[in-house]
């Protein structure tokens, strides 16, 4: 899965550029499948992440509407074929540029923790939600920043089915690596 610029011109963050989410699959001699356009609109430069579900690959990056809302979404491939783009949480982040600053995911069986950085109220905040159905669906979003994110969010989902999810904070007039236990 990666970020795809083919239709994307010179112009810089106008409304008309388009970044798309595109992917393919290796087969183990090396031989590339078919590509698959995800979402014909993306956020220019956020990470893509891709975690293994029971039911198959999940794929979470930052959306970008023509109103330049940039909530995360995911998509999801099941019995052969991806799902609709569906948001994580509808956060309404509005920003007329790529904040650099892509979701996180972890997964095992059915159960999907993701992370992702979001700003509300002019403040850097960041998020997790759960899912138990492969990513169909996610939990009310916890907040996990003690006050004042920058993002650069990660998570594992632990053996218990905690998370450990890390971040970037700034506090203290500095940048500080940070790390919390979330319980379900």
């Amino acid at each position: 899965v990666w970020l795809d610029g083919r239709k994307y011109n010179k112009e810089g963050h106008s409304p008309t550029n388009e970044m798309m989410v595109v992917s393919t699959t290796i087969s183990p001699d090396g031989r590339l499948g078919a590509e698959t356009a995800l979402d014909e609109r993306a956020c220019d430069c956020c990470q893509t992440a891709v975690a293994i579900t029971s039911s198959g690959p999940i794929v979470a990056y930052r959306d970008r509407t023509a109103d330049e809302i940039r909530d995360i979404y995911v998509v999801r491939r099941i019995n052969g074929g991806w799902t609709a783009p569906a948001p994580v949480y509808a956060d309404g982040w509005k920003i007329a540029a790529c904040p650099v600053n892509g979701p996180a995911m972890s997964a095992s069986g059915r159960n999907v923790a993701m992370t992702w950085f979001t700003v509300k109220q002019e403040q850097g905040q960041a998020y997790l939600a759960f899912s138990n159905d492969a990513g169909a669906t996610f939990g009310k979003p916890i907040r996990i920043d003690d006050g004042g994110s920058l993002g650069r969010v990660d998570v594992e989902l632990l053996p218990d089915g905690a998370a450990l999810a890390t971040w970037i904070e700034f506090a203290d007039q500095r940048a500080q690596f940070r790390a919390r236990r979330i319980d379900r």
